[in-house]
Formats: C-alpha cells, structure tokens, sequence
C-alpha cells in the first residue's frame, strides 16, 4: 500500500465460477486514519480454492504511488468470513524504501454473490516486520454492478445529438475502466521490481497496432537497444544481474510513429514471475524500470 491519490474510482468484479476454485477481482478505495483522511484507489484480484486465497493487491493505480503486493488468506462459506493480508512487494513506482511499506490485512464478512458483492470494513495496516502503522477502512466493490452502470451511461453517451463523436470516444466509461488495469509508465516515472532471480528476461512488442514507433533502451547507462522499431512481433532480451546494485534499465522515445504517444509494451520474466507494463511517453522522454533485490 502506498499512498497518495484524492479521488474514488470504483470498479471491477469478474466472477467465474468451477467446482472448487473461484477467480475475483474488486475494485473502490481505501481510506486512512488520521488527521489527512488519505483516500487511495485500490484492487484486489484473488482465486479461493477450498477455502484457501492467492492473489494480489493493486494501490493507488495509475498513481505516483502505484504498487502491486501479492496477498494470501482464507474464506469460510459458511461465516462468510474473508481474511487477506498484503506479502510481497512485486512492483512500486513509489520512492520509499521496502521498509517503510504499510500492508493491508483485512478481515470482514462478506458475501460473495455475483452483482451486489461487496468488500467492505476495517483493515489493520503493518509493516514487514508486523509492527503496526497506520490502519484504515476498505470499501470495494463487484464489477459486475459497476459495468452494467459504465454500460447504461456509455449507451446514453453514444445516442446523445449533442456530443461529438471525438469526445464520445474520449467519454466512454468502459474504455476509461478497461485503461485503469494496465500498468503505465508515463515520462520520467520509475518502476521499481523486486527481483529474485540472477537473470532477467524482457520482451518488447506493439500490443495495438505497428505504427513505426522507434525506442532506445539503456542498462545502467550503457546503450543496448538502439533506434528499435516496436514490432508486433516480440523482440526478447536475456541478459544476468548484478543484484548487490540497482539494475536501471532506461526506455528512450527516438520518435512518436504515426500514432502518438510512443507505446511499448514491456513484459519482465523472473523465475516464474511475470511483470507487465506499458511505456507511454514522448520524443525525447523517457521511463525507467529498476530491478532490486528483494528483501
């Protein structure tokens, strides 16, 4: 959980049921105690399996802040008690140290019923060390409800005479939630990975569509993808890691293509972990990855 965002964005449930393991996705805000009343946007995405959690958690997305923890924890379908807490750090694009991260653990009754699910209640937040820091409330809710309310305005929107079909496309409520589960790396932002692994794995491709946009990638300083044009096709870097050091790889725009901004989707491998993101930047600017060691 890493902080910092002053709006409420409330979203998601995908619910797909089998016989014994069920797939979840939530999606609202939590809010601090304390003097600031910190709001923070907030997802969690978990399957149970007999009773048993495995998922992750998502933090002030979009954000300065943006960070992504795994979470473990039970569900009693009898209680209907749910109980998760916040592990790892997988990714942060937060300056603060691994330290210094307050994790959510949550416990609260709720009923997991398609369209009116909901996640609500108290959250304790600790340290790493579980020492206590700063706790706060949880207030989540299933995406089914919010894409058939994104749908009914999206509908009111498109049939508008009034609206011009540019700002319709810029208007539509599911393309705005859809944009808000993909992992950005916007000018000078910086992603922090916490890496296991002595090696890395990346691979660079055009998710959309080919329109000439052209990177320069440095590690560590030291250029080793120069004027590459992001193809559909998966370009794939392996390379070791010196993880007693910051491992910065730098991702330069050498042009806008036909289609601006310059896009590349980037995906990490390490050791059957997998990270994915999006640089969307400028000529001339760049985004940063940093690989870590994890703690």
């Amino acid at each position: 959980m890493k902080f910092l965002n002053n709006s409420i964005v409330v979203f998601f449930l995908v619910f797909n049921l089998t016989q014994a393991q069920s797939n979840y996705e939530f999606f609202g805000a939590i809010k601090l105690n304390g003097n600031d009343k910190t709001i923070i946007t907030y997802r969690i995405v978990f399957e149970e399996n007999n009773g048993i959690i495995k998922g992750y958690s998502i933090s002030d997305l979009d954000g300065v802040h943006e960070t992504k923890n795994t979470i473990t924890g039970t569900y009693d379908r009898k209680t209907k008690q749910l109980s998760f807490q916040e592990k790892d750090i997988l990714y942060t694009k937060s300056k603060f140290s691994q330290s210094s991260f307050c994790f959510v653990n949550f416990t609260g009754k709720v009923k997991l019923v398609e369209k009116v699910s909901k996640v609500e209640g108290n959250f304790k937040g600790l340290y790493k060390n579980k020492t206590k820091c700063i706790d706060g409330t949880v207030a989540l809710v299933g995406s089914t409800k919010i894409y058939n309310l994104a749908g009914r305005v999206n509908k009111k929107i498109q049939k508008s005479k009034r609206i011009d079909q540019a700002t319709k496309e810029k208007s539509n409520p599911l393309a705005i939630l859809d944009s808000l589960k993909i992992n950005k790396l916007s000018k000078d932002q910086n992603l922090s990975v916490f890496w296991e692994s002595k090696n890395v794995k990346i691979q660079i491709y055009d998710a959309g569509k080919e329109d000439g946009d052209a990177i320069n990638l440095y590690h560590n300083g030291k250029l080793i993808l120069e004027n590459y044009k992001v193809k559909l096709e998966k370009k794939t870097i392996s390379m070791p890691l010196d993880l007693s050091i910051p491992n910065e790889f730098k991702i330069t725009a050498v042009n806008e293509g036909t289609i601006t901004p310059n896009t590349a989707k980037i995906v990490l491998y390490d050791d059957g972990r997998t990270f994915e993101l999006l640089s969307s930047i400028k000529k001339n600017e760049s985004a940063f990855i940093t690989i870590l060691k994890k703690e």
